[in-house]
């Protein structure tokens, strides 16, 4: 028996808009990860120890798109 793609993608899409504890553990793992950016000591990411500018800061970016990952999935996940 074969089902149509558009029955699948449309069942996708109901889980998709699933529960709210399945969007809130999803958010959780993004939160953990933002926490452990947060408090990540310096000299683990830097080897140098250099104070460099913000564009150049990778603690900076993770953090940035960590913030955006956050705001993607609560508003459309």
């Amino acid at each position: 028996m074969r089902i149509p793609m558009f029955l699948i993608a449309a069942e996708g899409v109901r889980f998709a808009s699933g529960s709210f504890l399945g969007k809130a553990a999803f958010i959780g793992v993004f939160v953990a990860l933002l926490i452990w950016l947060l408090f990540l000591p310096p000299r683990l990411i830097d080897e140098q120890s250099l104070r460099r500018p913000w564009w150049r800061n990778v603690r900076f970016w993770a953090v940035v798109v960590t913030l955006v990952q956050i705001w993607v999935y609560s508003r459309w996940g």
